[in-house]
């Protein structure tokens, strides 16, 4: 129980808990699969159907959409968000484990269940998410902005590959 405590510890200080009480935390925990991955595996990869919200835990993964890396992120980085969100989920991105990691899976059917449920828990979440998208748009507009006409076909770009 002392590995779960501290998962559950590590799961409870990502962004994707903002605001969530102890209690909304283990009950969304609940919902978790863990998965230990070595360095150079996939979390999932580009055009692959988009079933599950991952969270990362331990160690850092790469991002990467065509081919070329777009970013790498750490501990409680949450990945394949759209998910949630999508009619027609399919990941816009590849992640690749850098180094060993630990990773958490919720089930995006699961997940809306909640939702439908208007559970507290997934509700705060999704405002969570919401802020998290939110700040990456602000940063894509702040790109576009210093880029003059060079950084709107960029911002084009990373725009058509995210919303598809």
């Amino acid at each position: 129980m002392a590995v779960a405590g501290s998962l559950l510890g590590r799961f409870a200080s990502s962004s994707l808990c903002r605001g969530l009480t102890e209690t909304e935390v283990e009950s969304l925990f609940g919902l978790c699969e863990v998965r230990r991955l070595p360095a150079g595996a996939t979390v999932f990869r580009e055009g692959e159907a988009a079933d599950a919200l991952w969270v990362l835990l331990d160690g850092d993964v790469e991002i990467a959409c065509g081919g070329n890396v777009l970013a790498e992120v750490g501990p409680g980085a949450a990945l394949g968000e759209l998910s949630l969100f999508r009619a027609v989920p399919r990941r816009s991105a590849t992640v690749t484990a850098i180094c060993k990691v630990t990773v958490l899976r919720i089930s995006g059917p699961q997940f809306q269940k909640r939702l439908l449920a208007w559970d507290l828990a997934a509700l705060k979440v999704v405002n969570n998410l919401a802020h998290q998208m939110a700040d990456r748009l602000a940063a894509l507009n702040e790109k576009l902005l210093s880029g003059g006409r060079k950084g709107l076909a960029v911002a084009r770009g990373e725009l058509r590959r995210v919303v598809g």
